[in-house]
């Protein structure tokens, strides 16, 4: 576990030393695919780590729609609100396959960031890079039309899970329509038809295996710049 630890960027600037003292505090658990892992309105008195898999934080509307607000995969965490007030769950977060999360307890963790100044530091840089990108979602979703929305969607998604290829075109597993759709505050059939587009267009090209793609982000740019 200690070699998936020090990969995580919350720990990336820390001393081996101190990535094993981490490593000893957590604790790992597996959860199988659609299992609820943090429900959201519930107290909460540790962050997870994961150290394999990937999964969605999503907010509940008051008629029960669902708004996916990201998806992480492994290397990321979440609950790390939970370290630093005692208020409930802020949102809830859903396994999209199979899963390995590694918990660890608030009590450890006021400990870890008052011995290491450095990690304290990287949370709530992690935290206001997470609400940065929050209010850039929103403000896309308030002043974009769909087609634009996706554009945006994609880009950032690229440049959070992609990799780029010889001919500088991002590679990338793509969610379902419907994910991207809940994300984005429209239908799947409308998502579905914009991706079409995209493909007929051929900023986006299929590739081997379910959901993977490559894709043009410097046209993306493009489609976006002229909005």
């Amino acid at each position: 576990m200690k070699g998936i630890i020090s990969t995580v960027p919350l720990f990336s600037e820390l001393k081996e030393g101190e990535i094993e003292a981490i490593t000893q505090l957590v604790s790992s658990k597996h959860y199988n695919k659609n299992t609820i892992v943090v429900q959201e309105g519930e107290t909460g008195d540790s962050m997870a780590i994961i150290l394999s898999g990937s999964v969605k934080v999503s907010q509940y509307s008051p008629d029960g729609r669902e708004v996916v607000l990201c998806l992480l995969e492994k290397g990321a965490f979440i609950g790390e609100m939970a370290l630093l007030d005692t208020e409930p769950r802020s949102a809830t977060v859903t396994t999209m396959e199979a899963c390995e999360l590694g918990h660890i307890r608030r009590s450890d963790f006021s400990r870890l960031m008052l011995e290491m100044p450095r990690l304290t530091k990287t949370l709530l840089s992690e935290i206001v890079h997470r609400l940065r990108r929050t209010n850039l979602v929103l403000a896309h979703i308030s002043t974009m039309d769909v087609n634009h929305r996706l554009y945006a969607y994609l880009n950032d998604f690229c440049e959070q899970f992609g990799s780029r290829r010889p001919d500088n075109r991002i590679e990338i597993k793509l969610p379902t329509h419907q994910l991207v759709a809940d994300q984005l505050s429209t239908s799947r059939e409308t998502i579905s038809r914009a991706i079409s587009m995209l493909k007929k267009d051929g900023v986006i090209i299929p590739l081997a295996g379910r959901g993977r793609v490559k894709i043009d982000v410097a046209a993306l740019d493009e489609m976006i710049e002229d909005f």
